[in-house]
């Protein structure tokens, strides 16, 4: 398969390229290659041939997918209880215990991975903020949990995706209250490319709404405030004329917000720069 990326000019741009397994395995964009013409040749491992002039070979996994080296301990568990790749739900000469907690498993593992929602990243100011996405090696419980919330995440050097709920006294985010997301000047998220808030209902699905935004950014042309800070309004009802290209509309019900930071500086990954909390506020009459 051959990519060719066209000049982008200034623009930010990223081209992640993930196995089967969600591993980036390669990520073109403005902070590894730049932003000029290129193009790529992506292979199969065991892909053998001569690379044509011009382009980057890029090994990837193809069809079959096939495991990693470090995954072979946890194969060879697997192989014990009958789940081999290719015997698909056979289940024939297995003790009928081990069928019946075969059955078990699927609910069992879904718990585990909604359940981890708490331990994914550091816990700051009512966000979860993960910087281990885009490799996993053997966490797999950490690679189930961000294909679960969001299936194809970036490097951290990539992106960063805060993810919360609840608001600053831990009680869930809901159209019935109206929020502020206030940021001090000088404090808006420190990024290379741009960031982002959007807004999905608890199963993660964007939200219909009068105005049609289902996220809210700098490309918003958002009002700063007159000291220089910034105030995003998070609610179901309009803020006002005046607030109108901060508004970030919510539904009636419970939902979820989630930052995007794309290429984020050093001090979102270390945790020198922490998201702010959504605080709860009267609307105005």
């Amino acid at each position: 398969m051959v990519l060719r990326l066209p000049d982008m000019g200034d623009r930010y741009y990223l081209m992640p390229m993930l196995s089967g397994w969600t591993e980036v395995f390669a990520s073109p964009g403005t902070r590894t290659s730049g932003t000029g013409p290129q193009q790529y040749l992506i292979t199969g491992p065991g892909w053998q041939g001569e690379v044509p002039e011009g382009l980057t070979r890029v090994e990837a996994l193809m069809a079959e997918n096939p495991p990693a080296p470090a995954d072979a301990p946890l194969v060879a568990r697997m192989a014990k209880i009958g789940v081999v790749p290719g015997r698909g739900g056979d289940t024939s000469g297995l003790d009928p215990a081990v069928v019946a907690a075969r059955k078990a498993a699927p609910a069992e593992g879904k718990a585990r991975i909604v359940g981890h929602a708490d331990t994914a990243g550091r816990a700051v100011n009512g966000w979860m903020v993960s910087t281990d996405t885009g490799t996993y090696g053997t966490d797999y419980l950490q690679r189930a949990y961000v294909a679960r919330i969001g299936l194809g995440a970036n490097l951290p050097q990539d992106a960063v995706y805060p993810t919360t709920s609840v608001d600053a006294d831990g009680q869930p985010l809901t159209g019935a209250n109206a929020y502020v997301i206030h940021f001090e000047k000088g404090q808006a998220p420190p990024v290379k490319g741009f960031w982002s808030v959007t807004l999905y209902d608890p199963q993660l699905f964007f939200v219909d709404n009068a105005l049609h935004r289902y996220a809210i950014s700098p490309r918003d042309d958002l009002k700063a405030n007159p000291d220089g800070s910034l105030d995003l309004y998070i609610q179901h009802d309009s803020p006002g004329k005046a607030r109108k290209a901060n508004w970030l509309p919510a539904p009636s019900g419970d939902f979820v917000l989630m930052m995007r930071l794309y290429a984020p500086e050093s001090a979102v990954i270390d945790g020198t720069w922490q998201p702010p909390e959504v605080r709860r506020v009267t609307p105005p009459s």
